[in-house]
């Protein structure tokens, strides 16, 4: 495992990253420096990167060029960030001959905690359905359960991609709610949205990928 940083640790730093996929540079020179329980709502056009540079700080992808951290671990270190790092991405990332249940007492499994799921499934208003196999769950529904795994997993650094797509009024309201909850447990959030009024409710800080390039914008 990679040794940790010395203190001050962010959430996330990455200092000039580059990333190559295939021929294409999609991220070029991208610096971000995130405290610990700070949000930061992620924008963009269609394919500017969002998506990508995810994967990248959930360590699903790595650096051609540059730095970076997650908890004070090098992206390179898979397992450390992956232990720290939960990713929500816009399918949802369920497994669909499972139950609603068996999502998320898996997820526990996997990470080796405890967890409240019939609790979990009461909060996204999916108690009825905990027998249900995800794969018959209409998108909206796909959506709860997949917050549900993120809020109940709870890791130091949350992902999300997409999370009010799909939804009613009353569900992108749950998705506020539950993601603010983590948020105020010491959760860095950063969501990637075409949603920005929505996603800077709980996540204040706007940043924009637009020719590969990060940059900050004022709110």
């Amino acid at each position: 495992m990679a040794e940790a940083v010395s203190a001050p640790v962010f959430a996330v730093q990455l200092r000039d990253v580059w990333l190559r996929l295939g021929r294409e540079v999609v991220l070029r020179g991208v610096t971000l420096d995130l405290p610990g329980g700070q949000g930061a709502t992620l924008l963009g056009e269609n394919g500017a990167g969002k998506t990508t540079l995810l994967r990248l700080l959930s360590a699903g992808l790595r650096p051609a060029r540059g730095e970076g951290r997650v908890l004070g671990f090098d992206l390179r270190d898979g397992r450390a960030v992956r232990d720290a790092v939960h990713l929500m991405p816009v399918d949802g990332g369920l497994y669909p001959d499972l139950t609603c249940e068996e999502n998320l007492q898996f997820a526990l499994r996997m990470h080796g905690q405890p967890g409240d799921v019939p609790g979990a499934l009461r909060r996204v208003g999916l108690d009825a359905a905990a027998a249900r196999r995800a794969r018959f769950l209409s998108a909206g529904m796909r959506k709860r359960l997949a917050l549900a795994r993120a809020h109940l997993l709870a890791r130091p650094v949350t992902l999300v991609d997409e999370p009010f797509a799909n939804l009613d009024d009353a569900g992108r309201a749950l998705v506020q709610d539950l993601l603010g909850e983590l948020r105020a447990q010491g959760c860095a959030l950063v969501i990637a949205a075409h949603e920005p009024a929505l996603a800077r409710a709980v996540a204040p800080r706007t940043l924009r990928l637009a020719g590969g390039q990060l940059r900050e914008e004022s709110a």
